[in-house]
């Protein structure tokens, strides 16, 4: 039976290794593991496993430590993953029957990364391979040895296999991806990365997806300015036909303007020119429902249902039928965007859009009774959700039941009130006129959920106090969240709390300029809703 070196590179990984060694047990004829600097227990763990550890200062190149690893590998075959993956038991054997097999030389392995509410990425990575000496990685972050494994295939004429078995990815989940800085460390090497070679446009990808991730404006809209004439030429640019392609155009047209025609003005010369991939749709659709063009978005939401779904399910499925939903709505056709929803439910569960979306339907078109029988019969079949709980919760509050509002968030967000649930329930609270309440317990919520400081500040200008403190907020997710917190009052017709704010707005109209245009509007919308 041919052996196999798994190959592992480490830095204070003491939280991950264990769950990865229980993985990864019958995996490991051979086991190298370069340190790069651990000052946690991960060594000792590493050594305990039987691993044979090799010291590589970090020097800012994943390539580097790579190559490290396989430049110590005895073995037959070549297994390299990392401390926060974990093969099931059916991808252990995958990947033993296939080493057995003369006729294949290579083996890409299904990364399966979950997110929130029940989503997840699957994107088949290149991890397994014949050891031979000519492999090397290349790049220092996102590092790739696809093409020397490419080579090396044709050299020997043997066949690449696409592994299906998953295999779990829990890195950058947002919370241990704060825990290790890893933003500043990407956004660190990509411009490195940019800086060797400004035409690697995987790594301006990159780059953008790291803003979008961490909601940084700054760098989404300097990345995009920055891109945006080297794309668009002269010449423009020649564009790999990768499955990211649309992404990186979206991101790029999102940094350089957030209103939707200047979006989608910017994408349309594009379609011509790269494959047709489901991101591009997705974004261009979106951009074009939020500029009122919804034949033009109904095409592109239905382009993406009809491709393939790629690394992204989502793309294609429940993002898709909740953009169509929306424009059946708007046509005032409730009975096919209902169907639509149930749709998206059916392809995940738990998708909080769509569960909003089911709840509001079930309510217009019978009242509590409906909405209750909706949840009985969601409940039966997919069991309970916190994605649930927070739809029932937030369909209360858009139809000023504050009281119900409260009784169905108070269990999930606890006491005191924590997420999402906590900032909920104080909206209730809120509405039912306990202003100092409302102030004093967003106060203690906002510092573990941000979003929770813009009732704080809805509630002092409510009161006319004054208001100094700074907040883990994006502007443009600081204007979102105070714009929800306005409406949720303005729907509680407390004429007296509306007046004070208004009567102090100016107090933050530095930082929020929009402010008095958006008052004026939510004001002529209640009085339309009272004639």
């Amino acid at each position: 039976m041919p052996s196999l070196s798994l190959c592992l590179i480490v830095r204070d990984e003491e939280a991950m290794l264990p769950g990865f060694l229980d993985a990864t047990r019958s995996l490991r004829d051979e086991f190298i593991a370069v340190d790069t600097g651990s000052t946690d227990r991960s060594r000792d763990l590493l050594a305990d496993a039987g691993a044979t550890i090799v010291d590589h200062p970090w020097s800012d190149d994943f390539a580097a430590a790579r190559n490290r690893s396989l430049d110590a590998a005895t073995g037959d075959w070549i297994l390299v993953l990392d401390a926060d993956e974990r093969p099931g038991e059916e991808l252990a054997r995958q990947i033993r029957a296939l080493i057995a097999d003369e006729t294949v030389g290579a083996a890409t392995i299904r990364m399966h990364l979950p997110l929130p509410h029940g989503h997840a990425r699957q994107t088949d990575l290149l991890r397994l391979w014949r050891h031979d000496p000519g492999i090397r990685y290349a790049h220092r972050i996102h590092e790739d040895a696809s093409a020397d494994v490419r080579a090396t295939l044709a050299r020997d004429g043997r066949r690449l296999v696409n592994l299906t078995a998953p295999c779990e990815h829990l890195g950058y989940v947002r919370d241990v991806a704060a825990a290790r800085a890893k933003k500043e460390r990407d956004r660190t090497l990509l411009r490195a990365c940019l800086e060797d070679d400004p035409e690697d446009w995987y790594s301006w990808y990159k780059l953008l997806e790291v803003a979008r991730f961490w909601n940084d404006e700054t760098l989404w809209r300097d990345t995009a300015r920055r891109l945006a004439p080297r794309l668009t030429g002269p010449p423009p640019a020649p564009l790999p036909p990768a499955p990211w392609i649309g992404d990186l155009l979206a991101l790029t047209a999102v940094g350089l303007s957030r209103k939707p025609l200047d979006q989608v003005r910017w994408l349309d010369p594009w379609e011509p020119r790269v494959p047709p991939v489901p991101a591009f749709y997705l974004h261009r659709g979106l951009a074009l429902e939020r500029a009122g063009e919804i034949d033009r978005a109904e095409a592109d939401f239905q382009r993406c249902r009809d491709l393939p779904a790629g690394t992204g399910p989502m793309d294609t499925t429940v993002r898709p039928l909740l953009g169509l939903c929306r424009i059946q709505a708007q046509r005032g056709d409730l009975l096919a965007a209902g169907d639509l929803v149930h749709q998206a439910l059916t392809e995940n569960p738990r998708d909080p859009e769509a569960l909003l979306a089911a709840v509001s339907f079930a309510w217009l078109h019978g009242g509590a009774e409906a909405r209750d029988a909706f949840v009985a019969e969601h409940r039966s079949l997919h069991g309970d959700s916190e994605e649930l709980v927070l739809a029932l919760g937030e369909q209360a509050l858009q139809t000023g039941l504050w009281d119900e509002a409260e009784a169905v968030l108070a269990p999930l967000a606890g006491d005191p009130p924590r997420g999402r649930a906590g900032e909920l329930l104080l909206q209730s609270v809120m509405a039912r006129g306990r202003i100092e309440e409302t102030r004093d317990r967003c106060r203690q919520l906002m510092a573990e959920h941000p979003p929770a400081g813009m009732g704080y500040l809805t509630c002092c200008l409510i009161l006319g106090e004054q208001v100094d403190f700074t907040i883990d907020l994006e502007q443009a997710e600081a204007d979102a969240a105070l714009k929800e917190w306005i409406a949720v009052l303005w729907r509680s017709r407390q004429s007296h709390h509306m007046s004070a704010l208004v009567d102090h707005y100016a107090l933050v109209a530095g930082v929020f300029p929009w402010l008095a245009e958006y008052l004026t509007d939510q004001t002529e919308q209640l009085k339309r809703r009272l004639r």
